[in-house]
């Protein structure tokens, strides 16, 4: 089970790479993420540094994100194909309200 906070910062990569791939990135690329201070500088300002870095490690215990560390940081987060896979296909009115829910909450 994910956090409330694990389901925001998820539903927020998910729909960047969605956008990333309707303009033609490539998959892999798409789902590269980068640092947690690029992740939280980009997508989720709002949001504490250490709150980014402690969510991206549930999601990568959880198996949706995989992350790389150096100095003690996430240096570098990938979205998993399984967690595309279970976005993908969630049923078109809870998506249409998760992203609701998210553009209320995550500018």
């Amino acid at each position: 089970m994910l956090t409330n906070d694990a389901k925001k910062l998820l539903y927020g990569l998910y729909k960047e790479y969605v956008a990333r791939r309707s303009i033609g990135v490539s998959r892999s690329s798409a789902k590269m993420f980068r640092s947690a201070q690029s992740v939280h500088e980009n997508f989720f300002p709002e949001w504490n540094i250490s709150d980014v870095e402690d969510t991206l490690r549930e999601l990568g215990r959880n198996g949706y994100v995989k992350n790389f560390y150096a100095d003690n940081t996430v240096y570098n987060c990938q979205l998993c194909d399984d967690a595309i896979s279970d976005l993908e296909n969630l049923p078109k009115d809870i998506f249409l309200n998760v992203t609701d829910f998210i553009a209320k909450f995550i500018p």
